[in-house]
């Protein structure tokens, strides 16, 4: 009889990390985008899927090899990855970041692995936005709409990122590698970085004109009742607890705090309706709202700011979809995602749509030329093919419905595909059905969700 084997890693066992450890570990990888991954010296990334265990935590800053995780849903820290720099792109760096008032004592340079073969290093931020810090979306966007024609930002949703303070990951300072400071003062240094404020890197010039509310949605009425009064009926907790949280990921709450805030609320106003609460289940109930937490902050929108105002779809649209796109509900969703981002800018007669535009918010790196090309075979889309690195991007004209009613809930725009369809046809599964052609299960099977 043969040994059978698992396909599954032997993770190493549980270690105890020092305050400074611990540290870093809540810097970096406390609430990251699974999966992560590791390299060893002279070897190819290899992913897990499992949790981050301590000892690789361990292992990433004492140099035995390199740990990667995707962004995390408000990361600490952003870095701009500046591969084979030449002398011209190290001037043009410069003199964007004089450009948008970065200061020395707002970034930080650090050597990649490969610095004394190819010159790589990377520029490390911390962003913050109303003195917190801001969205994933909201931070790589700014980001990328200041530096992506120079080099690529990271962390990002799809890719993994090689944390800092590791083997060969020194600071750089004018040119010269502090190879004497322990990872412990290279934290130190990165933490003592000033915030930078995202409302002073660009926004989107086609966007000015049409982003004019600049104060968050305020709390609807059950929810302004829930957070004064607590619980009003039975078996309301679970909806009850998803209210709150969405209200206080809306508001921009980071989640730990949202999660705190809720498992506080629970306890000092079930008001006796809550079955589990009063038999005091409370690990069950605050298990529960950990769950809540991470599917609410796992949403691609951003929370109500102006942002919010960015994007809209109206019911027409998802006639249109299904129009073109009968049965199909990849290029459905697809053409919500172009309309979302399309519509508020459609008061140009053509609208500018990058590459990363594209593949992380309408499609994907191998489809959107597909989807694309479908679009033009149906004549509702035009393109300029015309474009100039660092100055201007593709841009395309979208012959939509006329229509300008958004579909939207406690004031705010919906366009998650999903979503939509439930509020614009009142969540009838056989009206939805029927309007877009697929299949009743399939949406069946998405509408039985909670809204997202």
């Amino acid at each position: 009889m043969t040994k059978s084997t698992s396909i599954i890693p032997k993770l190493p066992c549980q270690t105890v990390l020092t305050p400074s450890e611990r540290l870093f570990s809540q810097t970096f990888i406390r609430d990251f985008r699974s999966p992560h991954a590791r390299q060893n010296v002279g070897k190819s990334w290899k992913t897990y899927y499992h949790n981050i265990p301590d000892e690789f935590v361990k292992s990433h800053i004492s140099g035995n090899f390199w740990l990667g995780t995707k962004a995390a849903w408000y990361p600490t820290f952003y870095n701009l990855d500046i591969d084979r720099p030449t002398p011209e792109l190290i001037e043009k760096l410069e003199n964007r970041l004089e450009k948008y008032g970065i200061s020395e004592g707002q970034r930080l340079y650090m050597t990649s692995p490969s610095y004394a073969k190819t010159g790589n290093f990377r520029i490390y931020f911390s962003l913050e936005y109303r003195d917190k810090p801001p969205t994933f979306n909201l931070g790589y966007g700014a980001l990328c709409n200041a530096f992506s024609d120079l080099c690529e930002i990271y962390p990002q949703k799809r890719r993994k990122d090689r944390l800092p303070c590791g083997r060969d990951q020194d600071l750089l300072i004018n040119g010269s590698v502090l190879t004497n400071l322990t990872w412990e003062q290279e934290l130190h240094w990165l933490l003592k970085l000033d915030s930078i404020n995202v409302d002073l890197l660009p926004h989107e010039p086609e966007l000015f004109d049409s982003l004019n509310n600049t104060e968050p949605i305020p709390a609807s009425k059950d929810v302004a009742v829930l957070i004064t009064n607590g619980l009003q009926q039975h078996s309301t907790r679970h909806v009850s607890q998803f209210q709150l949280l969405s209200h206080l990921w809306r508001s921009n709450w980071l989640p730990d705090d949202a999660a705190q805030y809720v498992k506080n609320w629970i306890r000092n106003k079930h008001n006796g309706l809550s079955k589990d609460a009063a038999q005091g289940k409370w690990s069950t109930i605050n298990a529960e709202i950990d769950r809540q937490t991470a599917h609410i902050w796992a949403r691609r929108a951003l929370p109500d700011t102006p942002n919010n105002f960015a994007a809209l779809i109206t019911q027409p649209d998802l006639l249109e979809a299904a129009k073109l796109f009968p049965a199909d509900v990849v290029r459905q969703k697809q053409f919500i995602n172009l309309v979302s981002y399309y519509r508020p800018r459609s008061y140009h007669d053509f609208v500018f749509i990058s590459r990363r535009i594209w593949t992380e918010e309408i499609a994907g790196s191998r489809t959107y030329k597909g989807f694309i090309k479908d679009l033009k075979k149906h004549g509702i889309l035009e393109s300029v093919d015309s474009y100039k690195t660092g100055s201007y991007c593709r841009k395309f004209r979208l012959a939509l419905p006329n229509s300008t009613a958004a579909i939207m809930q406690d004031g705010r725009n919906v366009t998650h595909y999903y979503d939509a369809l439930r509020v614009a046809f009142n969540n009838d599964q056989r009206v939805i059905a029927e309007a877009t052609k697929i299949d009743r299960t399939t949406i069946w099977r998405h509408l039985r969700k909670k809204p997202a």
